[in-house]
């Protein structure tokens, strides 16, 4: 399927160049070339280039994307492709090449690290979580590259003095900020027994002095009806700090329960168009949702969809978007509204709330 996906992204990239022939080789093939032959060749492999069959020069762009595939997962394909498309878009001269660390430790780092130096790769996108940032800082490799960091925040990394470093990382605890001047009550939460859920948490509770409810949810129970019968959770103001899924729930037996909210909050981890699936209009009537992810290009989102990446909802894939586009431009064209400030990426939050079938933006006076 994503051959499909990609082989349909070029063809919609180069239609109007004459007779292209599409072609998908065998699997031992590793590059796809815009070839004085015009035809273009795509197989899955660590090495992606668009050069005209020609060697690259000084002022073309060359890039690394490096990740830890054990701990991000799905994440590092849904980067690569994120920067594949935004570079087909732009419709230049350059190379990728994707390099799995398979973890965090500093070994693997170092390792990983070593070879790009070694391939002569100056810009680098690092998909490591903050965990990494105590490796990441006795390694000399990433001295003298210019390295993006979808998922850390300038303040994960305020031991860190590096200034080649850009970190890209949303921020919840603005996004909680944002929300929570929508509160004029009590207020409640509550959290999911996870890693997403207690980082939450302890971003409330650092922003909340007095919290009237704050409840834990253990990941095996899909049951809340003590916790939304509580009578201590009427006219407060919830704020949802549990994942997609229970955060459907809660928020069906909450309106069946006919519980007496206040204004219910949650951050970017629900802002996602799969919870109007789930829930009803009428469960949602009284929810907010905060988002930082900023409209781009219609074309180069389209683009970026045929390769199976969304840029509208997921996070990581738009820091990365953000990450490329400055890599690559400076920040000098008008293509990503984010500016990159103090070595960290600048984020506004935005309030939506829901229709029956959609998001719609919260103007607050």
């Amino acid at each position: 399927m994503k051959h499909l996906y990609l082989l349909v992204a070029i063809l919609f990239l180069f239609t109007a160049c004459a007779n292209k022939e599409i072609k998908l080789p065998n699997q031992n093939n590793s590059k796809i070339n815009n070839t004085n032959a015009n035809e273009n060749i795509y197989t899955p492999s660590s090495i992606f280039t668009q050069n005209n069959n020609e060697e690259l020069e000084d002022e073309d762009f060359k890039i690394a994307i490096i990740f830890p595939s054990k701990v991000v997962g799905k994440y590092g394909n849904s980067t690569i492709n994120s920067v594949i498309g935004y570079l087909l878009f732009q419709n230049k001269k350059f190379e990728i090449e994707s390099f799995d660390s398979e973890d965090e430790s500093f070994e693997n780092i170092s390792n990983t690290m070593y070879e790009i130096k070694n391939k002569g790769y100056k810009k680098i996108i690092a998909l490591f979580t903050s965990d990494a940032l105590s490796n990441i800082r006795n390694i000399s490799a990433f001295t003298d590259m210019q390295v993006y960091f979808p998922l850390i925040s300038r303040n994960d990394a305020y031991f860190i003095t590096s200034s080649n470093f850009i970190y890209g990382a949303i921020s919840y605890e603005n996004q909680m900020k944002k929300l929570l001047e929508l509160s004029t009550g009590d207020n409640a939460q509550f959290y999911e027994d996870s890693s997403i859920g207690n980082m939450l948490k302890g971003i409330y509770e650092r922003l909340v002095p007095n919290i009237v409810v704050n409840q834990k949810v253990m990941q095996s129970n899909n049951n809340f009806k003590n916790m939304v019968t509580n009578e201590s959770l009427k006219h407060t103001n919830l704020m949802i700090n549990t994942t997609l899924v229970k955060s459907s729930i809660i928020l069906s037996q909450l309106y069946a329960y006919e519980t007496e909210n206040g204004v219910i909050m949650t951050t970017q981890l629900n802002f996602d168009p799969l919870i109007l699936s789930l829930t009803q209009y009428e469960d949602r009537l009284n929810l907010i949702l905060a988002s930082s992810i900023e409209d781009t290009d219609a074309k180069l989102t389209e683009l970026l969809y045929l390769l199976d990446t969304d840029i509208k909802y997921n996070w990581v894939n738009y820091s990365t978007l953000v990450g490329i586009n400055y890599l690559f431009t400076k920040n000098k064209n008008a293509l990503i509204k984010n500016q990159i400030l103090n070595q960290e990426v600048l984020y506004d939050t935005h309030l939506y709330y829901s229709t029956k079938s959609s998001f719609k933006k919260l103007e607050l006076k």
